[in-house]
């Protein structure tokens, strides 16, 4: 089978493509893949170094209305478009596979003008432009949302398949979790409260957390470990004291599969994957959505959690050091964790990657 990925921007919708990848690679003996991003995108870093062969075309943030800037963004996206056309002529893939982000709307519409196959991939309960327009393109839409449906009205086809991100959490066996346990310095009993707010983190979440930790101090039967985020951690080390010994400072965790089965509390963004990992593995959490996103869509993602009592939400907007942690301390009490454990895992789609599979092979002619 002969699959071309796209999808780019941030991680949610690149790792989610790349969870397929590897699934596939799995199952198909003679898998032929490549994947298309931008050169300033996310992709490039993550993917450059995989030996998955990765090509570049032009593309930009659709803009609703009239101006200036969204006839540049026209020009650049049709640019990519004729792009994208070239390299789907020369690979002649069976189907292409989009995740998201502003390359995926070049890509998707050259795949259905050469009259190639594709699937959209949606992570989010409310989808964005970009996939909304490719819905109308594409020969099938893969959504984690019920609600998501709705947007969709022009598509030919709709499946619930839940995000491929969380089978790789399923998939961390008894020996990478106990690895992990080493690496981060984790002891027996300990509660894990993990502070992770995206790829790219956020400093603003970071100004409230550098005032939490100290207070950390009062429980050493609690282990901290915070991610700031590659692009914010020099600053954010420049303004910490001396940490409790129970709290460490990371940029970025590249093993968080392994991770995250020994967590109990997350306080993290409600990106798609992020959530799909809280909920496959059922870990507590408390859920800052991101205000700067399309459509205020990291809020629509949390609110079905925290309606059934999984998570808790706090809007950065009214993020202060006192209200952080009081949650955090009354998330930790036994029994309110372990009802938020369960509660979570009833949203889990351990079986999302099988899903998305059996879907992108149904449409290989």
């Amino acid at each position: 089978m002969k699959v071309v990925f796209t999808g780019g921007g941030t991680g949610g919708h690149i790792y989610p493509a790349l969870s397929l990848w590897r699934y596939m690679k799995e199952r198909e003996s003679e898998l032929e893949a490549h994947y298309i991003g931008t050169r300033e995108g996310l992709e490039s870093t993550i993917v450059g170094p995989l030996d998955l062969p990765f090509a570049t075309v032009e593309a930009a943030g659709l803009r609703r209305q009239i101006s200036i800037a969204a006839v540049r963004t026209l020009l650049k996206t049709t640019r990519g478009f004729f792009q994208a056309r070239r390299l789907l002529r020369s690979w002649k893939p069976d189907i292409v596979v989009g995740t998201g982000g502003f390359v995926t709307l070049p890509v998707v519409f050259a795949a259905r003008s050469l009259g190639i196959p594709s699937v959209v991939w949606e992570g989010n309960a409310r989808p964005g432009l970009t996939n909304q327009l490719c819905a109308r393109r594409c020969d099938a839409v893969a959504i984690c949302f019920e609600e998501s449906r709705r947007y969709f009205p022009g598509a030919r086809n709709v499946v619930l398949t839940g995000n491929p991100r969380a089978s790789e959490v399923v998939s961390v066996d008894v020996r990478q979790k106990r690895e992990a346990l080493d690496t981060y310095r984790i002891l027996r009993d300990q509660k894990v409260i993990l502070i992770f707010t995206g790829s790219r983190g956020s400093e603003s979440v970071n100004e409230v957390v550098v005032r939490v930790l100290p207070k950390f101090a009062e429980h050493p039967e609690w282990r901290c470990l915070f991610v700031t985020g590659e692009k914010h951690y020099e600053s954010f080390v420049s303004k910490l004291g001396n940490l409790p010994r129970n709290v460490s400072v990371y940029p970025f965790i590249h093993d968080m599969p392994s991770l995250l089965p020994n967590v109990d509390l997350l306080i993290s963004r409600a990106g798609s994957s992020t959530l799909a990992e809280i909920c496959t593995v059922g870990i507590g959490s408390i859920l800052i959505p991101s205000p700067y996103v399309t459509a205020n869509h990291q809020e629509a993602n949390a609110a079905g959690l925290v309606r059934e009592g999984a998570a808790k939400m706090i809007r950065e907007a009214d993020l202060t050091e006192e209200l952080l942690w009081q949650s955090i301390v009354e998330a930790l009490d036994d029994k309110r964790l372990a009802d938020m454990k369960q509660r979570a895992k009833q949203f889990g789609t351990p079986d999302a990657v099988v899903r998305l599979y059996d879907l992108v092979k149904g449409l290989v002619k």
